[in-house]
Order: C-alpha cells, then structure tokens, then sequence
C-alpha cells in the first residue's frame, strides 16, 4: 500500500504514552504516508522545547501523522500543518483560528492547539516526518494544569459545545493532505500567505523571541519563503528558525 487518504490506515489506543512516539515505530516499518496514530489520553504526550503536552483523557484530539516529505521542504511543513489544522477547526465550528508562528493554534490570545514535527531525516535511507498535533476540544478551566491555565482554552470554553474526537479528525486528515500537496507542488506564495493571514499579530508589531542565544526584540516584518520569522532587529533584518515567540507589543 503506497497511497492511501491521509487517515484512512489510522491505530487508535485508549492510552497511549505517545502517539509521535508509536507512529516512528511506524515509520520504521515502512508504513505509507498519511498513516494516523491516535490516542484518547496521552501519558507522555510533548510540545516543542521538550514540554509536556497535557492530554487528559477524551479531552483532545491527540493524534500523529506519517509523512515522507523531501527534506527541502522541512522548514515549511509546520505552516502547512498549522493550516491544515486551523482549516479543520474552521469548517467544524466555524470559528476563525489564528496562528502564532511556527506551531500554535490560537483564539482571542489564549492556545489551544499545538503542533510537533520531528523525524529521523539525516542518517535514513527512507526519511520520515511525523506531525503530531494536540488539540483542546472539551477542557473546562479546572482541566488545565495550574501553570497553563491562563494561557490555555478549548472549543468547548469558547463555543460552549463539546465537540469529538471523532468528528475533527477526518476534517483534519483531509486538510493536511490537502496542504501537504499544495507543499509538494511547490505552492510556497500561496502556504506562506495563507499563514501570514491567520498570524494573530500582524507586520510592524514589536516581538520579543527566544532562540539559542537569549532574548531577541525586533519588528515583524513577514515569513520567509523558507518558513523563516523575519524581524527587524538593530541589526537589520534577520531570519529566525528554531526560536519561540514569548511576547507581542503593540
């Protein structure tokens, strides 16, 4: 099996440690692109920067998802994913979601999604990305971890509907194969574009990133073809990759 719909080969666990960990099992075997591990609690689901991803049992869509993408189009895959899954949350709820560059799922400020990308993509002969994403679907307040709970929100705290697993994940197969193609077809003006429409700050506002180095203040000034955070910085323009955006100004 080569092809298949992104979804259709899925595995679904009652629990799970991780989902992004159970799909590289996956990848090992050679399973087809689009093949989907889920889980509806996650003991050790993760974030970015090596967080903890909260997955409280049949709170959230926690799912992952096997790619083989070329590795040039590495950088861009998380704006495909994060459109994928805002486009999905959409069409279910007819919410408007935001994005907060490179990986979050924002509404009115408050997270409510998020999105990992990792693979093996150096050493292997059939390299892989698995995009693993997280979203807060019924949380009420006291569901979120005392640390979190002022930054977080679900679709149920903002619609006051409880929304399943069941129904976002189809959209949300759907919307990442579509993304993905687009992707691969070369449509960079078009992913990059899209992204900076659902960006909840907009160009010219002043951001204050982390990367390896500290603490970086700037102006943003737009996202590169490459998938870059571009900032104004009293240095000029700079590119940024693997940083985190801690606080928008203005």
């Amino acid at each position: 099996m080569d092809e298949i719909n992104f979804g259709e080969l899925s595995f679904r666990f009652a629990s799970l440690n991780s989902t992004m960990d159970f799909c590289r099992v996956l990848a090992g075997l050679a399973f087809p692109e689009g093949t989907a591990v889920l889980a509806d609690e996650q003991a050790g689901g993760r974030g970015t920067k090596g967080r903890n991803w909260h997955s409280p049992a049949k709170k959230g869509l926690y799912v992952s998802f096997l790619l083989r993408p070329s590795l040039d189009l590495l950088n861009l895959l998380p704006l495909a994913a994060g459109l994928a899954a805002a486009q999905a949350i959409d069409e279910l709820t007819g919410l408007a979601i935001n994005l907060k560059w490179p990986n979050d799922l924002m509404f009115e400020g408050k997270k409510i999604g998020g999105i990992l990308c990792e693979g093996e993509t150096s050493q292997s002969t059939r390299p892989y990305v698995i995009a693993g994403f997280g979203i807060n679907l019924s949380q009420h307040p006291e569901d979120f971890p005392p640390g979190i709970a002022s930054l977080a929100s679900s679709l149920y705290l903002i619609s006051g509907q409880n929304y399943q697993p069941e129904e976002l994940f189809p959209l949300l197969g759907q919307q990442l194969q579509i993304w993905y193609n687009k992707l691969k077809e070369g449509q960079i003006n078009l992913i990059v574009g899209s992204f900076e429409a659902r960006l909840f700050f907009s160009p010219g506002q002043v951001l204050i990133i982390k990367d390896q180095e500290g603490e970086v203040r700037g102006k943003f000034t737009g996202i590169g073809q490459d998938g870059s955070l571009i900032l104004r910085t009293g240095q000029g323009n700079k590119k940024y990759y693997a940083s985190e955006i801690i606080k928008v100004i203005g």
